[in-house]
């Protein structure tokens, strides 16, 4: 497998594996970095993500990279997409909806391209967010990133 690349059927039987221990998979990279090839795999739980639960999901999908992904590695990592996750899918926003949101646009709305607040609510085609007690309306289409944005 051409290194820096996952294809979908590698990603869906690595989700399968991880899911059969009731673990999510958030997201796959694998890349070359300083030190080495690098798998590293992003899950997540509804409850969080703890060493037990990376470590259960490392025992899940170990044997299947080493023996039948065809994925040449030096480091497999495994742990939580963190505090200030990317919200990528329909399921992140509603599991996140009342949570502390950034988002970017790639375009001007209301003449600027960042906004932090509340997640409201979303469909297909807008995300409300709610910034000093005003509900905000962006078009999904205008949005390049979601992420938490938890105050620390």
């Amino acid at each position: 497998m051409a290194i820096g690349s996952i294809n979908s059927e590698i990603r869906s039987l690595i989700a399968s594996k991880l899911q059969e221990k009731g673990i999510d998979l958030y997201e796959i990279e694998y890349k070359k970095e300083p030190d080495g090839q690098v798998i590293r795999i992003y899950i997540d739980t509804l409850e969080g993500v703890d060493v037990g639960i990376c470590a259960r999901a490392t025992r899940a999908v170990k044997e299947y990279i080493d023996t039948e992904s065809n994925l040449y590695y030096d480091y497999l990592e495994v742990s939580s997409p963190g505090i200030d996750r990317i919200l990528k899918t329909d399921s992140d926003y509603e599991r996140f909806q009342g949570e502390r949101v950034l988002v970017k646009t790639s375009q001007l709305v209301e003449g600027q391209k960042k906004f932090v607040g509340i997640l409201a609510n979303t469909n297909q085609d807008i995300l409300s967010i709610e910034i000093e007690g005003n509900l905000m309306q962006i078009s999904r289409d205008a949005i390049s990133i979601v992420r938490l944005h938890p105050d620390i």
